[in-house]
């Protein structure tokens, strides 16, 4: 974790090493956990896969409009 005033003193330095460290870097405020940074791949992959879950529980549903909803969950799966 790093706090506030490290982020101030070191700034990206700071965040790279904890990313280094844990594969993310969590900042504090207050003692307190406030903001999560992430290597950009982590972050896309995790928004990849919430489209995934909402696009494949919107088809169990028969709620997805997608014109070929079973191919783009498919290509999906093979990305994550």
């Amino acid at each position: 974790m790093i706090n506030v005033v490290d982020l101030r003193k070191r700034g990206i330095k700071a965040i790279e090493e904890e990313i280094k460290k844990e594969n993310r870097a969590i900042i504090t405020f207050k003692g307190k956990p406030a903001y999560v940074m992430l290597p950009i791949k982590e972050y896309e992959k995790i928004m990849l896969d919430k489209a995934y879950n909402e696009l494949k529980a919107k088809k169990e549903k028969n709620e997805a409009f997608v014109s070929g909803a079973d191919e783009l969950i498919k290509r999906i799966e093979n990305e994550l």
